[in-house]
């Protein structure tokens, strides 16, 4: 456990942006609808910005408006961006 958590405060800038970034394009995605609680003109945008992690879902939700599948879709993106981020961006070790 604390090597998890060594390597998570390691990447801390990594994870923050991963969490902006993909967390915006999960909640653009679900606000897609007009019948969503948050739709608006703004999910566009946040769909054109956040494209390459909510196409898939973008997708799957436009074939089926179950929210489930997009949820699982976008955890597996979090994951990819947290990893791809992380062997750029490193934060300095305390010392």
């Amino acid at each position: 456990m604390k090597e998890i958590t060594s390597f998570l405060k390691s990447r801390k800038w990594a994870l923050i942006i991963s969490i902006l970034y993909v967390g915006t394009g999960t909640l653009a995605v679900c606000s897609a609808y007009g019948s969503d609680l948050l739709y608006g003109e703004w999910t566009l945008y946040a769909l054109i910005v956040t494209f390459p992690v909510s196409i898939l879902s973008f997708g799957c939700r436009y074939a089926d408006p179950s929210i489930w599948p997009v949820l699982l879709i976008q955890f597996i993106m979090f994951l990819i961006t947290f990893f791809i981020l992380s062997l750029f961006i490193k934060s300095k070790p305390d010392n």
